[in-house]
């Protein structure tokens, strides 16, 4: 019995909106997954009219939560993770595809989930 469904990996975007709304999921999946090797916690906040957002935080003690996006550079035009609110990006993103590409920015950001 074959199916008629197509995996998420390869099916080709529509337009070029859906295609930086698919790769700006993949990095921040990659963000959470390195994050998740590291001991603390992230969830992706999706809505329709503001950016897709990584909640991440530190389940063991009660800590302030970090929102972080996933968004191109204006004068790079390369893939960058900012905090969230602001533009201070923190990590360079444009080769990120799994989470041992994203350790770099979880090591980055684990200090300040790890010692609020």
């Amino acid at each position: 019995m074959t199916r008629s469904t197509s995996r998420i990996s390869a099916r080709v975007p529509d337009s070029p909106q859906e295609e930086a709304r698919l790769a700006r999921r993949v990095r921040l999946l990659a963000l959470a997954g390195a994050l998740d090797d590291l001991g603390l916690r992230a969830r992706l906040a999706e809505y329709v009219l503001k950016p897709t957002l990584l909640r991440c935080w530190n389940p063991d003690m009660m800590s302030q939560t970090l929102l972080v996006v996933c968004e191109r550079s204006k004068t790079t035009g390369r893939w960058e993770f900012r905090h969230h609110p602001g533009n201070r990006t923190f990590a360079d993103a444009e080769n990120v595809t799994e989470p041992a590409h994203a350790r770099e920015a979880a090591e980055i950001l684990a200090p300040t989930l790890l010692n609020p």
